[in-house]
């Protein structure tokens, strides 16, 4: 009995592995049982996909917008820009610069300004300079550089163009500079232009020469009396880099409490900012499979073709190639957009 019902399991498991791979050759291998037309290149489901595709792929790129109203898309956040400029002063043995309010506002100040005068230029047609914004915002100087953008698409574009110009890469690189501040505006002329302003400082910091005290005996009121050194300047850089550390690590800590939410978190993450990574790998895996489908059907049964068929799955792979290379560098790269001074 217990042979017999092995025997059963066996057989019942080889018809089973034999459906499967009787409808794995009706999809992907031309036959007489399909009409030697693989039915997944016949598929409408699979035509439908690849259209879907291409025209998120359009949309994505801003194809209906008219190009000079496409810097809109522009992808440049402050966050990206000092996280790429601290990775590469780090990456030569610089010190990171620290994110500074001062010099944040004081970059908003130059950028609101030459949004609403309509100039693209370190000093104004009034004359003014960048020192002005600096003393605008209370921020007493000791070193001080300013980098200037307009027009660009995302933050990495920016940066590279500031690295390939030496005026500008001097500013990025210069071991005097503590503190960055950065100011993303739109709104620039008539197509509402994206404009970038990153200013580089270090303060000047004032000693207080403190009175002596009087003789104490006491030595524990010595220490204290000797540590009560004031310092003219209140906001500490190195002070705010440490507590902006501190609070990553308590953000992170809260975060990783919950698992589940973290995954749910990461999930949407993906899907939100990462949505085109998704659809090129969905592309790609169309395309092999697509592909490897057409390529058996012509060499399977070369004799009978089906020429419709064909031309369909032609069709698929040219669209799915149009997905796949069109991207908003190709768009770049043809139409010049880019101003750095």
């Amino acid at each position: 009995m217990y042979n017999k019902a092995i025997m059963n399991y066996k057989i019942e498991g080889e018809k089973i592995a034999q459906k499967v791979i009787f409808q794995i050759k009706l999809l992907f291998i031309p036959s007489y049982n399909n009409d030697y037309s693989p039915k997944f290149l016949q598929s409408k489901v699979l035509f439908y996909c690849v259209v879907i595709l291409f025209f998120i792929r359009i949309i994505s790129v801003g194809f209906f917008i008219p190009f000079p109203k496409n810097i809109f898309f522009a992808d440049i956040t402050k966050i990206d820009l000092v996280n790429i400029l601290n990775q590469n002063r780090e990456n030569i043995g610089l010190k990171p610069l620290v994110e500074n309010d001062k010099l944040d506002q004081a970059a908003m100040l130059k950028a609101k300004d030459m949004v609403q005068k309509y100039y693209f230029a370190h000093q104004s047609p009034r004359g003014i300079t960048p020192w002005f914004w600096f003393r605008q915002v209370g921020y007493n100087y000791k070193y001080a550089g300013e980098n200037l953008a307009i027009g660009f698409i995302n933050s990495s574009e920016v940066f590279d163009a500031w690295f390939n110009s030496p005026s500008h890469k001097d500013n990025l690189f210069n071991p005097n500079y503590k503190d960055v501040g950065t100011a993303i505006l739109s709104g620039f002329g008539n197509n509402n232009t994206v404009v970038v302003v990153q200013i580089f400082g270090s303060p000047q910091i004032k000693v207080v020469n403190l009175v002596p005290n009087k003789q104490i005996n006491n030595s524990q009121n010595r220490i204290q009396s000797a540590e009560k050194v004031t310092i003219k300047n209140t906001q500490n850089p190195v002070e705010q880099k440490v507590l902006g550390q501190e609070t990553k690590i308590n953000q992170l800590t809260t975060t990783t409490r919950n698992l589940k939410n973290n995954l749910y978190l990461g999930f949407i993450n993906f899907i939100v900012y990462d949505y085109e990574k998704l659809i090129t790998y969905i592309s790609y895996g169309l395309l092999v499979v697509i592909s490897i489908s057409l390529l058996l059907n012509i060499l399977i049964n070369f004799n009978i073709q089906r020429g419709q068929l064909i031309f369909k799955s032609i069709l698929l792979i040219i669209i799915l190639s149009a997905v796949l290379f069109l991207n908003k560098d190709l768009i770049i790269q043809i139409i010049p957009h880019q101003i750095i001074i």
